[in-house]
């Protein structure tokens, strides 16, 4: 009996011993494929070809007039495309967080699938839709008799705002509408009580309680226009450039590696405050009230004059647009003033029951003719590039018939007199042999194998920080593998593409094996947004249900398989569908890196565009915007609370 117990306490020990090796996995991911291929671009940034470390480069590249130039650009359209986006999408976060209609749920799901579709789409919805040749301004031009298109947006500043605000207007409405449901009603019911309306009850409750939301939405909103990459390529020209499209021609075009890893460093700095402070405001207002105050108050404000005075010293060292400063400082000043947090009552927060819009048009007329048409009009914008796209794969703007033949030649499908053959053919377009079939394939490989590893580590990364024996000793290991899991959230892709080209050209990689890389950086894109629905998905665990497993004996292994991993598949399942549509999407890194065999479906999309072949690329562009649609759809079915922006 006392053998058979010490070879039972033996297996377990080595179940257990293994497992905690397991679970060494993710750090082992993190370092060797995201920070050694870092690593190369800090190397480049300060080391000279003489084996000397310098700072030469990093300041030849903040003071190089033609990559201040680009700068200072970018961060102009980054200010202006987050104030104009939010400014979009707060009435309809106030619409869809005040009122109920007949299919309300679904319409703030269908305002929201913009957000997921990879952005060259996007790109491609508003050239045809008002490009010179699109169909807005073909209308025009028709009914008016123009010579010249009407409307001038395409490769202008305002075309990129515009995209620009079409992308991310989602973002306001998931974030703001989620917090004003949030708000607290007990609180807004007494001030009523007490007299208060309209603007007051506005200014005194509401807004401090979605304020941090409006930040944290803007500030997201900041992050993704400050590192836009196919927009900008696409539609920016000669004249604009972000610094990721500078950083690529740097690369690509120039040779000058220095300068390139030197710039690409200064963008990671400025991303990592953004993310930081994002993940501030993006916390509800109570935990941040109730969370312990660590720091002395003069240390706090200390740290404040600094995070101010270095944001206006940046911002004037940049030579930004003075007036886009002081439209700064009047936000920042107001949100300082009006949006304090105000105390909240401790205890449950009772849900927002909210007012038919049908008794609106009863109570006020004007104001129900505006949300309609607000409504109306946010529709139209941000569905109708999408719509354009499906008609476009089905027509032919050459001959202005519809030709659904294209559809099938292009995957290689056609009819002769022996039926239905399949016989893909090379386009010169997407590069030598290469068909659209083998960038569908390599676009669904790439997705499968991302789909596994991603999901394969969040889940061992998530169950080392919250079951991992050693990082519970630990607090500090737990809090720098939660840092790893961040960080590559706020790394552009073409920063992670210029690391990894380095990394593997150092040791050498084979031709045979460039597809390596590729979907390496696949996997650093989508790793950290399955860590988070797996993460969200574990708080749902009673830990009452663990410890009851340890008391009668179960192993790690037992009691993760019989108790957490059916609790957090939701999670899984969902981070999984959502890494599977992020690698679809993926250009940036993949565009930096890939050889012209391993091309996928939104490269070529971009070459189609390019060369003005509008059907071809509205093809492929449908089956990707089908993909993601399907995935966020599955995402939002698994529930609300397991998509994260």
């Amino acid at each position: 009996m006392v053998h058979t117990f010490e070879r039972r306490l033996s297996k377990d020990r080595i179940i257990n011993d293994s497992f905690n090796l397991i679970l060494l996995t993710p750090l082992l991911v993190s370092l060797f494929f995201f920070f050694i291929p870092l690593f190369f671009v800090l190397i480049d940034a300060v080391l000279s070809d003489s084996g000397y470390i310098t700072f030469e480069f990093i300041q030849e590249a903040l003071i190089n007039p033609l990559n201040l130039y680009f700068i200072r650009f970018t961060i102009n359209q980054a200010i202006i495309s987050s104030i104009i986006t939010v400014i979009i999408g707060l009435p309809g976060a106030y619409i869809f967080a005040k009122y109920q209609f007949p299919g309300d749920r679904v319409l703030k799901t269908i305002l929201t699938v913009p957000f997921v579709l990879p952005p060259i789409v996007v790109v491609l919805g508003f050239v045809l839709l008002l490009g010179p040749n699109g169909i807005l301004n073909s209308v025009l031009m028709s009914v008016f008799q123009l010579k010249n298109p009407p409307i001038q947006l395409y490769k202008t500043f305002e075309g990129i705002i515009l995209v620009h605000a079409f992308y991310n207007v989602p973002i306001v409405l998931h974030l703001v509408s989620s917090a004003w449901k949030k708000a607290n009603v007990d609180m807004e019911e007494v001030a009523t009580t007490l007299g208060s309306r309209n603007f007051h009850l506005f200014r005194y409750v509401t807004f401090p309680q979605i304020s941090s939301a409006i930040l944290a939405s803007g500030i997201l909103t900041f992050l993704y226009c400050f590192t836009s990459f196919a927009v900008v390529l696409s539609l920016g020209g000669i004249q604009y450039k972000t610094l990721e499209v500078q950083i690529y021609s740097l690369f690509h075009y120039r040779y000058d590696y220095h300068q390139a890893a030197a710039l690409a460093l200064f963008q990671l700095l400025i991303t990592s405050v953004l993310i930081i402070l994002y993940l501030y405001f993006s916390e509800p207002v109570f935990k941040r009230e109730r969370f312990p105050a660590f720091l002395p108050l003069i240390l706090k404000r200390f740290i404040q004059f600094l995070v101010i005075g270095g944001i206006v010293l940046l911002l004037l060292y940049f030579r930004v647009e003075i007036l886009l400063i002081l439209l700064l400082g009047l936000i920042g000043a107001g949100f300082w003033k009006f949006g304090r947090t105000t105390p909240l009552t401790i205890g449950e927060i009772r849900e927002r029951s909210k007012r038919r819009l049908i008794d609106l048009f009863i109570l006020d007329k004007i104001r129900f003719s505006m949300v309609i048409i607000y409504i109306t009009s946010l529709t139209i914008f941000l569905l109708s590039p999408i719509l354009i796209i499906f008609i476009s794969a089905f027509y032919d703007r050459m001959t202005n018939s519809w030709n659904i033949e294209a559809f099938f030649n292009l995957l290689g499908l056609k009819v002769n007199e022996k039926g239905l053959i399949w016989a893909p053919e090379s386009i010169p377009a997407l590069g030598a042999s290469t068909t659209a079939i083998n960038l569908i394939f390599n676009s669904l490989v790439f997705a499968l194998v991302t789909l596994i590893l991603s999901a394969f580590f969040g889940i061992l990364s998530i169950y080392m920080i919250r079951r991992s024996d050693f990082l519970g000793r630990h607090p500090v290991m737990g809090l720098i593998l939660s840092w790893s899991l961040v960080l590559p959230l706020v790394t552009s892709s073409i920063t992670i593409g210029l690391g990894m080209l380095r990394a593997f050209g150092f040791i050498r990689i084979s031709s045979q094996d460039a597809w390596i890389p590729i979907i390496l950086a696949h996997l650093i894109a989508a790793y950290p947004f399955v860590s988070r629905s797996v993460s969200t998905a574990y708080n749902k665990i009673d830990y009452g249900l663990i410890e009851m497993g340890k008391t009668l004996g179960a192993s790690r292994w037992h009691i993760f398989r019989d108790i957490e991993f059916p609790i957090i598949s939701s999670g899984i399942l969902a981070g999984a569908t959502f890494a599977l549509a992020i690698s679809f999407g993926e250009f940036g890194a993949t565009y930096f890196i890939a050889r012209s065999e391993f091309t996928t479906m939104t490269i070529g999309i971009y070459k189609f565009l390019n060369l003005r072949q509008l059907q071809n690329s509205s093809i492929m562009a449908s089956i990707l915007i089908l993909v993601c649609v399907f995935a966020f759809l599955l995402v939002q079915k698994l529930g609300e609370d397991e998509f994260h922006f």
